[in-house]
């Protein structure tokens, strides 16, 4: 695999790019880094996605001399929050080759007398008007985004003045655009003399390609919301799918490394690609994983590829997603433009796999229960239970714990009882919307049925019509299974499974009487008092997925190990996939 040495840049910067986890170029990169390096003009074809921002950047910084009294390297971009973000990513790059960086109105201190200047065009072309920013030692521009730069007439008019301001047969001048359009094309040709196309097809405008044959549908998912939030939420709806394991692709170990750990302190055990006792495999490169899974990596073994960073190229999709495997994108607004180009050229179509309206993230949903707890229940008796301890170690200190036992056990014991789960004084029930417990029911069909967690999930609610976010962890067996549900509807979903058939196999539900006590056999056929469990509710992880025993384990070597059935413990933390990332951003 190429490496950036090879690609000729400086050491400094070669280590600065590691540092962040860029190892080895993308195509767009090995293409774009040696004819910049030469000083070459040159029409960049490329979004977020592909690495384009090292592609331009790192050879452009590695050529670099320190101008004196002004900037050397004159960046536009079509806002000033692409200004900023711009500046920053710049900036972590330029700090091993000692150059600074500013946006022009960013929070930086004189941005006029910085190496690598970025702004709007209308912005630099009032400071350059006014003498704020000298341009006499810029060496080179870089017009980014211009698809969307150059449709704004304004910012287009302020570009064309900049240009014409500086010095056309000594300035290197680099267009970057994805997609390209006909006015992107146009302006190409009037401005850039001899301007060499990167990659060579980049100066056909969209929709003059070869439609490719068909090969198959890709699924999208929106990042609607923080990332943190959404991969966990990702994550297990595709495993409430049925599948075994998840495949998931990144574009550098460190972004396997950190993800993984967050999956695992959300109770999904990860690990390398082919461990069969977790059910996320994290992976950076797509040959290297096909290779290593050979024949498991089948379109019917189970498993869901997921692009968590986009494919930086259309034969990287193609290792990843190709051969009949299919699966999901996580796709983000920025890198729409690239994922389109990439999934045409290599023959699929993109289809929305939607966030489902009803589902509400989990802190939304305790907030919501506990206002409906503090606005319509008698808390009463519960004050004097909670009096000493909340002179002993605080308000904050005690919620918090009381909200790790509701999230553990399901329920808390209430004034004046024995503490057994479950008690409560005399007319201090739950109001609506309060928090209830989750008990655990015994179903009498496993995975030698060939059940699995969706299959359970299913068919609980389409026996019982009962909406899925009642229905928390589900733990399938070889010859049985555990369900936790929310105690109003236990009865009601034991009624309803008993005698039904799933697979040829006659279904027996009941409470399960190993609730809480570690037991792994099935449950005894007596019933407790009032039909209750024995044993109080559980003590499972966080519904709906395994629940983590230990912390991440970094670099440790150490896997999750939640079994493919999302209802094991995971016991460790998730340790970085082999194989070097591929820098896609």
């Amino acid at each position: 695999m190429a490496s950036f040495e090879d690609l000729g840049l400086r050491p400094e910067l070669v280590e600065g790019l590691a540092a962040e986890g860029i190892e080895h170029p993308t195509a767009l990169q090995l293409d774009t880094i040696p004819a910049l390096r030469k000083g070459n003009s040159a029409l960049v074809r490329g979004g977020p996605g592909a690495g384009v921002l090292v592609a331009w950047a790192a050879p452009l910084l590695d050529g670099l001399e320190p101008a004196t009294g002004g900037p050397a390297l004159l960046v536009l971009v079509p806002s000033r929050a692409i200004a900023l973000d711009t500046a920053r990513a710049m900036s972590r790059m330029a700090a091993s080759t000692d150059h600074r960086v500013a946006a022009l109105r960013g929070p930086y201190a004189l941005p006029g007398h910085a190496d690598v200047l970025v702004s709007t065009p209308e912005e630099l072309a009032v400071a350059m008007a006014s003498t704020d920013v000298a341009t006499d030692g810029v060496q080179a521009v870089v017009i980014a985004g211009a698809a969307a730069l150059l449709e704004d007439a304004g910012q287009r008019e302020a570009t064309e003045r900049i240009l014409d301001a500086l010095e056309a047969e000594t300035v290197q001048r680099v267009v970057v655009s994805e997609p390209v359009t006909p006015v992107v094309r146009a302006f190409v040709d009037a401005q850039l003399s001899r301007a060499i196309f990167l990659p060579s097809d980049a100066g056909r405008t969209d929709g003059t390609e070869e439609a490719p044959v068909q090969r198959g549908t890709l699924r999208t998912r929106t990042l609607e919301q923080e990332e943190a939030l959404e991969l966990p939420h990702l994550v297990g709806d595709l495993l409430e799918e049925g599948a075994r394991h998840l495949l998931l692709f990144f574009r550098s170990e460190d972004r396997a490394a950190d993800l993984g750990d967050l999956l695992t302190l959300h109770g999904y055990g990860a690990g390398e690609p082919g461990d069969p006792d977790v059910p996320v495999w994290l992976a950076t490169d797509g040959m290297e994983a096909r290779r290593g899974l050979g024949d498991t990596l089948t379109p019917d073994a189970g498993v869901i590829v997921v692009s968590v960073d986009a494919p930086p190229d259309a034969d990287e999709l193609d290792r990843r997603h190709g051969g009949g495997i299919g699966g999901v994108i996580l796709a983000r607004s920025r890198e729409v433009a690239h994922l389109r180009r990439i999934t045409r050229q290599a023959g699929y179509q993109l289809q929305p796999f939607p966030v489902p309206a009803e589902r509400e993230h989990p802190a939304a949903r305790f907030a919501t229960e506990l206002a409906g707890v503090i606005e319509g229940a008698d808390l009463d008796p519960y004050h004097l239970l909670m009096e000493s301890a909340v002179e002993r170690w605080g308000a904050s200190e005690v919620a918090a714990a009381l909200a790790y036992l509701l999230r553990q056990r399901g329920k808390l014991p209430a004034s004046g009882q024995d503490g057994r789960p479950g008690d409560s004084p005399e007319g201090a029930g739950a109001a609506p919307g309060a928090p209830t417990a989750f008990v655990r029911l015994f179903l009498s069909v496993g995975s030698r049925d060939g059940i699995g967690p969706g299959e359970l999930l299913g068919a609980i609610t389409g026996e019982t019509g009962i909406k899925g976010e009642r229905i928390g962890r589900i733990d399938v067996r070889d010859t049985f299974s555990r369900v936790e549900v929310d105690e109003p509807v236990a009865a009601e979903i034991i009624r309803a499974m008993n005698g039904i058939t799933i697979k040829g196999r006659s279904v027996r539900a009941d409470y399960d009487r190993q609730a809480g006590r570690g037991g792994e056999g099935p449950p005894s056929p007596d019933k407790g008092r009032g039909g209750a469990p024995r044993s109080g509710p559980s003590r499972g992880g966080p519904p709906r997925g395994p629940a983590g025993r230990g912390g991440p384990g970094r670099g440790s070597g150490g896997t999750g190990r939640s079994g493919p059935d999302r209802g094991s413990s995971g016991r460790g933390g998730a340790g970085r996939p082999k194989g070097g990332p591929s820098s896609g951003s």
